[in-house]
């Protein structure tokens, strides 16, 4: 009897130990066969095929200081004149070429009562767009002579709810007088290889020789930092007409980018060869997968006549209809009537975010 207690009580031990043994094992990984979301951050190191050498775009367009530019601006085409001047605020390479990206500025065809709004974008060809920021000017009621302004950052070059925003109300503000009063809607006619007469295509910088220099510049920004929408944001219903498009062939590093994005710099890991600064030899290097670029540097074939650049000799221009030059500094009422970009609904290679965001909402 005494042999088989304890056997019994051998075997019920060696059991325990084996179902310790066995819950100590570790949990096999789990796999997932989920398809990329496109829509998710892609900070994480395997997502990003940008090596450390590829500039931010988020520190190569400083939104903060973009602040005084508006301020003193008479009009929306001055505010894109200031927006693109040599040794500026725009240090901006998306298709890597090595000359700044022309920043083109359109009011937006919706508006409210008491409120008005500017995209910045850089069009690479009629269906190229590449949205950079959107401007809000919101009025609380119409005696003001100002606005406030509030700045959103385009979630894929700076990440989610990158705000911006000051109270000019009670500041005389060109720009708003413009915008709040009796005009034709502003429509930029330029892009890239189509510029202005008073446009020379300059070189960008290494990332912390422009740091320095635009902080020295405007050493105080206008705007203010915010991760959170202002209360008033709720009540703008206006939305840009750029809000949702996006590149997909970008060597520039954006904060969140898309599949389309991360694809494309997969399988071109190298740059482009930076374009030459003798515009009497060949231009920027003619890889077949940078945007915009037909086989001549920027800002070539351009007229000697005061206008836009001239498409002799280009056959395809890759761009939309030029239309009548914007109103220089002096002159902010010489607003486009039409003939530029469009609103914006071709979608072509311009890609959607995802079903957009409505109301200009993040």
């Amino acid at each position: 009897m005494l042999n088989k207690i304890l056997t019994s009580l051998l075997v019920s031990g060696l059991a325990l130990l084996a179902a310790c043994n066995q819950a100590e094992q570790p949990l096999p990984p789990v796999t997932s066969s989920q398809p990329y979301d496109a829509n998710a951050n892609t900070m994480f190191v395997e997502e990003m095929p940008f090596d450390e050498s590829d500039p931010w775009v988020k520190d190569n367009l400083d939104l903060a200081r973009a602040g005084e530019l508006l301020r003193k601006s008479k009009s929306p085409a001055e505010f894109e004149r200031y927006l693109n001047e040599d040794d500026g605020i725009n240090n901006l390479d998306l298709n890597g070429d090595g000359y700044a990206d022309y920043i083109s500025v359109e009011e937006f065809e919706d508006r409210g009562d008491g409120q008005r709004g500017l995209s910045l974008f850089s069009r690479f060809g009629p269906e190229l767009i590449q949205n950079i920021a959107s401007i809000f000017l919101y009025r609380d009621e119409p005696r003001y002579p100002g606005a406030r302004v509030l700045l959103r950052g385009d979630d894929v070059l700076y990440g989610d709810n990158y705000y911006y925003e000051t109270n000019w109300l009670d500041q005389s503000l060109g720009v708003a007088s413009v915008l709040f009063g009796e005009h034709d809607r502003y429509r930029s006619p330029y892009y890239y290889d189509n510029y202005p007469s008073y446009y020379d295509p300059y070189e960008v910088v290494e990332t912390p020789y422009y740091r320095t220099r635009i902080e020295r510049l405007y050493p105080e920004p206008m705007f203010v930092y915010t991760t959170a929408a202002p209360v008033y944001y709720e009540r703008i219903r206006i939305n840009s007409p750029y809000e949702d498009r996006y590149i997909s062939q970008i060597y520039a590093r954006p904060v969140k980018p898309r599949k389309e994005q991360i694809d494309f710099r997969r399988g071109n890991p190298g740059k482009p060869m930076k374009a030459k600064n003798d515009k009497h030899l060949d231009g920027p290097g003619k890889s077949e997968n940078a945007p915009g670029q037909r086989g001549v540097p920027p800002g070539q074939n351009k007229d000697v006549i005061d206008g836009p650049a001239s498409d002799k000799g280009r056959g395809n221009p890759g761009g939309p209809p030029k239309a009548d030059k914007p109103g220089k500094p002096d002159n902010p009422g010489g607003q486009n009537k039409g003939g530029g970009p469009g609103k914006g609904n071709d979608k072509g290679q311009g890609q959607s975010k995802g079903g957009g965001k409505g109301k200009g909402k993040p």
